[in-house]
């Protein structure tokens, strides 16, 4: 608490220059000599300042300090407001705190990032489900929820949430199943609803396994694709440049690791005729198969 009203004390001189010790007192309600003490703690931990006396006196800085030269780096500054400019995806409560660390740093251009997790067209939708979902967490409150699994089945049970992870562009709620009796971890765009019941819980679950350690392990191939030059912005998009091989024509070579199953098969065929499938042989004809299939299903 008393570093709390420290810092903010030192917010406070930086804004204004010089505030009276009554003015200090009043504004972060404390007493005066609780002031004087807390400008004793500043001083003693490097932070130039100091009270005159007389007419136009008062506590302030030293001319010329700055928060960020004595305590931060401007790397760590900036690591600090990237940081709190991603939390506005998560929560929309944090703008007043990024512009008063903004006026502590002296940065002008606090907006130079926005970072958005919500999905195209659904930012009302995700943001209120993320609230709940926020809410619940923090309040040990368990969830009814629906959720349609990877077989595309969809099942009711009550969770005890306790964890919002954000990986590989998805986020995935990590819960204690009561209908499993066991740790799961949920993707949130597949919780097809949800609500709060009256239910409270009290453990932390601290014991709570990795999320990696829940999801099952992927027996993946090396697989060796040509692409068109029409679809190279896709491969920048979906595919880390180490793997990308321009060639003199302007095509593009890539081997990449998939397990193979009918995502895979999907996927690929999503790139319509600007790929060709080189390695492993087999998959070529197995992908095929698969565009068949679905030529079969749509004709008539």
């Amino acid at each position: 608490m008393k570093n709390d009203r420290l810092f903010q004390m030192l917010y406070i001189l930086l804004e204004k220059g010089t505030v009276t010790a009554p003015e200090l007192a009043s504004l972060l309600e404390i007493s005066v000599r609780t002031v004087y003490r807390d400008v004793e703690a500043l001083s003693m931990a490097g932070v130039p300042v100091f009270a005159s006396v007389g007419k136009g006196g008062g506590i302030s800085l030293m001319p010329g300090y700055t928060f960020n030269k004595a305590l931060l780096s401007d790397e760590e500054q900036n690591q600090i407001l990237f940081g709190i400019q991603s939390l506005q995806a998560a929560d929309q409560q944090v703008s007043s705190l990024l512009s008063k660390l903004g006026g502590v740093f002296k940065k002008q251009n606090t907006n130079w990032i926005e970072v958005d997790f919500s999905r195209w067209g659904l930012g009302r939708v995700d943001s209120e489900r993320f609230e709940r979902l926020k809410n619940a967490i923090l309040q040990k409150q368990v969830l009814k929820i629906r959720y349609c699994g990877t077989s595309g089945d969809t099942s009711e049970r009550k969770v005890k949430p306790f964890k919002l992870i954000f990986k590989d562009k998805h986020w995935y709620l990590q819960a204690f199943c009561m209908k499993a009796d066991d740790f799961r971890v949920f993707k949130v765009s597949r919780i097809i609803e949800l609500s709060p019941t009256d239910e409270h819980f009290t453990e932390t679950f601290q014991d709570a396994p990795p999320m990696e350690m829940e999801l099952p392990p992927l027996s993946c191939t090396a697989i060796k694709l040509w692409f068109s030059p029409a679809v190279a912005f896709r491969l920048y998009d979906e595919f880390d440049n180490s793997v990308i091989e321009k060639q003199p024509d302007g095509s593009f070579l890539a081997t990449v690791n998939f397990p193979l199953d009918s995502w895979v098969y999907s996927y690929l065929l999503s790139f319509g005729s600007e790929i060709k499938i080189l390695e492993p042989a087999e998959m070529r004809t197995q992908v095929a198969a698969y565009a068949k299939k679905i030529y079969e299903h749509h004709k008539t």
